[in-house]
């Protein structure tokens, strides 16, 4: 079989890439030139020197090392082609034109479910196929079960499980999807890529945000846009002014360090008002609730009924919690936690499982 492989030059799609060719696939690589212009802020050095030989052939476009570059190595190790797709412009209007509204409206984003949405289960997979690919495999760790439609399932490495960032990708979007990696440990698929002595850089660190790489996303922000950063009030939940803040994208619901203010209590950010320009802030207990409201529902299957038991999770990190979910018209539903549940923030994802089957996801109010 034909499969095109996306390719970042990390471990898990270089296991990805090296077991299907030993599994006698015909096997080709595929990665995006998503870098945006990081140019103007000031960057810490790089621990990665650039590679030798790869200026020719590796990305153009930004200033740093990036999975351009590692992509084009780990190919030419593996001895396969690789196809670079310039999706820059789409990257900008799809993932970070949305990314920095959402902040700019008092809501925290979640990048890489709407990568996944937009450009590598959307746009990259439909450019495999138009490649001759006859299937498209990537380095995700969950697992994918065929049917009408496929079924995908947690991982079998909890610790590696990225089910979560893909609840929010159309069910008819799995269609010629392989996840090679979903049964095997992270571990295992570490040794794989040793033994077979391709070199892999490890990943930089970005708070989880791929495409900024080793900056603050607060930083780019305000590159970006610097009109959007207004100092405002912080109140306390009661409306009393305890301090200022420099701008409301440089905070997030749960945060505590940071604040800038004095109280005889820990207190922590509660909300975000745009509308007002206010951090809200509150002692521990008004951070938990027993109900949020979901927006933009994708169903990967039936939704469950009002009194079937579900299993949510809201962040990436955190263990899912049972609840029961109201569907209304329109993408919207009340989920309602069995136990009340900390720090619920707008604009991040909630993750709906049946025991270890994906459900589906939404976006938080």
């Amino acid at each position: 079989m034909k499969i095109a492989v996306a390719l970042s030059g990390g471990v898990d799609s270089t296991a990805v890439a090296l077991r299907l060719l030993r599994a006698g696939h015909e096997v080709f690589g595929i990665t995006m030139q998503v870098c945006p212009d990081l140019s103007g802020l000031k960057r810490p050095p790089t621990a990665r020197p650039a590679k030798p030989g790869l200026a020719a052939h590796g990305c153009a476009f930004c200033e740093a090392p990036c999975a351009c570059v590692d992509a084009t190595s780990v190919a030419r190790e593996l001895g396969i082609r690789l196809e670079l797709v310039d999706f820059r412009a789409e990257f900008e209007a799809r993932v970070i034109t949305p990314f920095m509204e959402n902040f700019f409206s008092g809501r925290t984003p979640n990048p890489c479910a709407l990568c996944n949405r937009e450009l590598k289960f959307g746009l990259m997979r439909q450019r495999a196929l138009d490649l001759g690919a006859e299937a498209y495999a990537t380095g995700h760790y969950v697992r994918l079960e065929p049917g009408t439609p496929p079924v995908l399932h947690r991982a079998l490495d909890p610790a590696r499980d990225q089910s979560y960032f893909l609840s929010l990708v159309p069910a008819e979007r799995w269609a010629h999807v392989l996840f090679p990696l979903g049964e095997s440990y992270k571990t295992e698929n570490q040794a794989e890529v040793n033994a077979a002595q391709v070199h892999v850089e490890p990943p930089v660190t970005s708070n989880e945000i791929c495409f900024l790489r080793d900056i603050e996303y607060v930083d780019f922000l305000r590159l970006r846009a610097p009109e959007k950063f207004q100092p405002g009030d912080i109140v306390n939940t009661a409306g009393q002014v305890l301090g200022r803040h420099t701008g409301l994208p440089a905070y997030t619901v749960g945060q505590r360090r940071g604040l800038g203010i004095a109280a005889p209590e820990a207190l922590y950010v509660v909300r975000l008002e745009a509308e007002t320009n206010r951090v809200v802030v509150g002692r521990d207990d008004e951070l938990w609730t027993r109900e949020v409201e979901v927006h933009s529902l994708n169903w990967l299957t039936a939704p469950p009924g009002p009194e079937e038991p579900v299993w949510v999770q809201i962040r990436y990190r955190q263990k899912p919690v049972p609840a029961r979910i109201t569907v209304s018209a329109g993408g919207q539903a009340v989920i309602r936690f069995e136990n009340p549940v900390r720090a619920v923030t707008p604009g991040q994802v909630a993750a709906l499982y049946a025991g270890e089957r994906l459900l589906g996801g939404g976006l938080m109010a």
